[in-house]
């Protein structure tokens, strides 16, 4: 792509998807995080 190697060419723009991928998937699984909290400090 570009001219470029294919090596440069995933390092450019792989990386990149991967973070934010990585990031959805946190937001996704911490959405509920203080919720979760509160129902732990009224159980305790």
């Amino acid at each position: 792509m570009f001219g470029l190697p294919l090596a440069t060419t995933l390092l450019v723009f792989g990386f990149p998807v991967l973070w934010i991928v990585y990031t959805i998937g946190f937001l996704i699984l911490s959405r509920n995080w203080e919720e979760d909290s509160a129902n732990e400090d009224e159980e305790a």
